[in-house]
């Protein structure tokens, strides 16, 4: 995170978005336990103290749905953030991953649940 101090010093204008799903989707489908549900933290307010004296040209949201994600790029791109850090966390549910990661969850679960191979 404090690479973003270092973007707002050099006037860099990058779009960063962060993808949160409330926890590890990944570990959860290969083995679920409550070590998976992760403390959520408010990454936009985060990134936000990031900024030197409270100076530095950026520009955040929180976003949950695809009006609210529209919405914020349209900001986000529009000529009064014109060199502007853009940091967007996007929200989404724990369970929304795709097809193909679910089969692989499937599979890794499956390979962890075999005793171990003898050497």
């Amino acid at each position: 995170m404090q690479d973003v101090s270092t973007m707002m010093r050099f006037e860099a204008n990058p779009v960063i978005f962060l993808i949160n799903n409330h926890g590890y989707a990944i570990e959860i489908l290969i083995h679920d336990g409550p070590y998976n549900q992760i403390q959520n933290w408010d990454y936009t307010a985060l990134v936000r103290a990031m900024r030197h004296n409270g100076q530095g040209k950026l520009f955040t949201a929180r976003v949950g749905t695809e009006d609210e994600l529209a919405e914020a790029l349209s900001k986000a791109l529009s000529p009064e953030c014109a060199n502007h850090v853009v940091f967007i966390e996007v929200l989404l549910e724990t369970d929304d991953c795709s097809k193909e990661l679910l089969e692989f969850g499937a599979r890794v679960a499956s390979a962890n649940s075999r005793p171990p191979n003898p050497q």
